[in-house]
């Protein structure tokens, strides 16, 4: 018997099966991946993780452990990076104690052509796609749909969506919110959470992807897809990004922040930027600051120590029809000049 958690579902399929993780941003994908490899479930995983902005700060939100984990940076999985995506994932394949695959996609992604990738002549005999889950951030749906189109394609695609963040909605508006995406994707299945908490059982090793295709009728005969198909379906799809004119500012600094100063600029941030993440130096704190901003909500929790670390401030903002010289320029005026990394 398979290690992990194929007594679940004993596999007839030998292949290695793949997660596809997905959601808006800020709806609690990397919370969710933390909390499956840090589980006790004995499986030997490996994790590509796609980061929006030219700066690496998801790679450092992923749980330490002994998983090795492979960065996507500065570009959408779906349209711009999928030869990066098809040799992390060869790459990954080499290693001859993999038993699961786990690719998280930003935010801004649609999931649907990047499971095509799964198709490729390459991998077709070695991966297989388990399941592409949706995680939705039940606070902020309606926000989230107004913003990208994507989200709806997000939530077309999900095999298994997780409603997120359920303890901060009314139970009326949970079950209309339910409602919706069960008429969006009624083949769906979904549950519930908070802080990305369920049972492993029901997310991983499922088999929901061809479960979902056979019950459309859709399930292939195992076809698969060259390299130059894989490249046009991606500029079919397009660059959605610079259709929403959504971007990214990133912000690096050897100098800490002035609380005071970074608050008030947090206050004062236009409805346009939707989505921050950042570890930051502060003067007071010897650890490092975990900074997320999703909507109107924020919070700082604090990390790790910096140690003998060289300390420095890295923030990526996201938001549509964002002027780059005026954040950064306040950015800059939020900083504790007085000091600087030795």
């Amino acid at each position: 018997m398979k290690r992990g958690l194929a007594y679940v579902n004993e596999r007839v399929d030998s292949r290695i099966p793949v997660t596809l993780l997905t959601g808006a941003l800020g709806s609690g994908k990397t919370t969710l991946l933390n909390r499956i490899l840090t589980e006790q479930h004995g499986m030997k995983i490996g994790v590509i993780v796609n980061e929006f902005g030219e700066l690496s700060i998801d790679h450092h939100l992923v749980a330490l452990t002994q998983e090795e984990v492979v960065e996507l940076a500065n570009g959408c999985i779906c349209c711009t990076v999928r030869e990066d995506l098809l040799d992390a994932v060869t790459g990954l394949l080499k290693r001859q104690d993999l038993e699961y695959l786990i690719v998280e996609t930003t935010g801004l992604a649609d999931p649907r052509p990047v499971a095509q990738t799964f198709l490729h002549d390459e991998l077709h005999d070695s991966i297989s796609l388990d399941a592409i889950i949706t995680v939705i951030d039940a606070a902020n749906f309606h926000q989230n749909i107004q913003l990208s189109g994507t989200t709806i394609d997000q939530i077309l695609a999900g095999d298994l969506i997780l409603l997120n963040k359920i303890d901060l909605v009314a139970e009326g508006d949970r079950a209309e919110i339910r409602a919706e995406i069960e008429d969006i994707n009624p083949s769906a299945r979904i549950l519930e959470t908070v802080q990305g908490q369920a049972d492993l059982r029901l997310l991983l090793d499922v088999d929901l992807h061809r479960e979902k295709a056979v019950r459309a009728g859709e399930e292939t005969s195992g076809d698969f897809i060259s390299f130059d198909a894989l490249v046009q379906s991606g500029q079919e799809a397009g660059n959605h990004l610079s259709r929403e004119e959504i971007s990214s500012v990133s912000f690096v600094a050897p100098h800490p922040f002035d609380y005071i100063r970074l608050s008030k600029f947090l206050e004062a941030l236009p409805q346009s930027i939707f989505r921050g993440k950042g570890i930051l130096w502060m003067k007071e704190y010897e650890e490092r600051l975990i900074f997320h901003l999703v909507g109107d909500r924020s919070t700082a929790v604090i990390g790790d120590a910096w140690g003998d670390q060289p300390r420095e401030s890295k923030l990526v903002l996201i938001g549509k029809g964002l002027n780059r010289e005026e954040i950064v320029e306040q950015l800059q005026g939020c900083l504790d000049l007085s000091e600087r990394r030795s």
